[in-house]
């Protein structure tokens, strides 16, 4: 089965993240979204990682719209972890039952210069670039005042800690652009 993959890369452990104030200010100034603009996760497979972000940014009603697609790997649903993640955090099933994994070459319609980018790892954010993703980018975790990026779990383990993680990002995304 395909994954999401950084292999090699577990996911940052918690003496990685350290929130820097000049990264906040810069994220900060970045997340003022112009109506009409988005937020785009990505990861390699859109099935663990990205599809948790845009699930819980949608459960938690974030003030910008927001989708997710995969740079890698097709696959056909969610990841069962990431549905019990979810339903551990109040997201309903009837919130996700209707998600399928997206190619980001698939998204309709395909990414815009107003969508801001963010990625899981570097690597997603270079591959994302590569196929035609216009807007500006960042890590998930800079986009939330962290520093790391999120190992995939799929390879490396740690998926209690991934999808800790990554609410935590979400979570900070919320209160930076109810600011």
């Amino acid at each position: 089965m395909a994954s999401e993959g950084s292999a090699g890369r577990g996911p940052p452990g918690p003496r990685s993240f350290v929130a820097a104030p000049r990264i906040l200010r810069r994220v900060r100034e970045r997340l003022r979204l112009d109506a009409g603009q988005g937020l785009l996760f990505v990861c390699s497979g859109n099935m663990v990682r990205s599809a948790f972000a845009e699930l819980y940014a949608r459960h938690l009603g974030l003030a910008a719209p927001v989708r997710s697609a995969a740079t890698t790997y097709a696959n056909p649903s969610l990841h069962p972890r990431t549905r019990a993640a979810l339903l551990a955090r109040g997201v309903a099933p009837e919130q996700f039952a209707g998600f399928r994994p997206t190619r980001l070459a698939a998204l309709d319609p395909p990414p815009g210069a107003g969508e801001l980018v963010l990625g899981m790892t570097r690597e997603h954010l270079a591959d994302a670039r590569a196929q035609g993703a216009p807007g500006p980018g960042l890590l998930l975790t800079e986009a939330a005042g962290l520093a790391g990026e999120i190992g995939d779990p799929y390879f490396d383990g740690g998926w209690d800690e991934v999808f800790a993680t990554l609410a935590r990002c979400v979570e900070a995304l919320q209160r930076a652009l109810a600011e």
